[in-house]
């Protein structure tokens, strides 16, 4: 029992990680182009067709990772891993919270972006991120 327990909370962990990634890869030129528009200070140059787009594309994967969130929330883990998989459920908390603020940030009735609260998200992101594979490098790890 607990050697099928050790395997399936692995796969599903494995799973999780695989379709974070795969939502990421299909976020990001949405966020590149909004990035850029910002960076350079022209996002009046992205009309209100595309940023309603992208504000839609990042609430779709905000939505999605979310799931995911509520996937690894139900996970059973095994006993020795309790603690590190309560970690990482905050951590991935954390990252759907900063991709909801990252997507908030976008307003479309006034076509402005609260840079501020963009650029706040974009490093929460980048934190939560670096908390999760570190989390899970640790119970790969430790699970081999």
């Amino acid at each position: 029992m607990k050697k099928n327990l050790m395997i399936a909370f692995a796969r599903t962990l494995s799973q999780v990680i695989e379709e974070t990634q795969t939502i990421q890869q299909g976020l990001e030129p949405y966020y590149t182009k909004l990035r850029e528009a910002l960076d350079q200070a022209h996002l009046d140059q992205i009309d209100a067709a595309n940023l309603a787009d992208i504000k839609a594309e990042f609430q779709d994967g905000t939505e999605r990772y979310r799931s995911l969130q509520e996937r690894l929330q139900q996970l059973q883990a095994p006993a020795r891993f309790l603690g590190k998989h309560r970690s990482l459920v905050t951590a991935y908390t954390t990252y759907v919270t900063a991709c909801q603020a990252m997507t908030d940030s976008v307003n479309l009735g006034s076509h402005q972006v609260d840079q501020i609260q963009f650029d706040q998200a974009e490093t929460d992101q980048t934190e939560a991120m670096n908390r999760i594979i570190r989390l899970v490098q640790t119970l790969m790890q430790t699970q081999a």
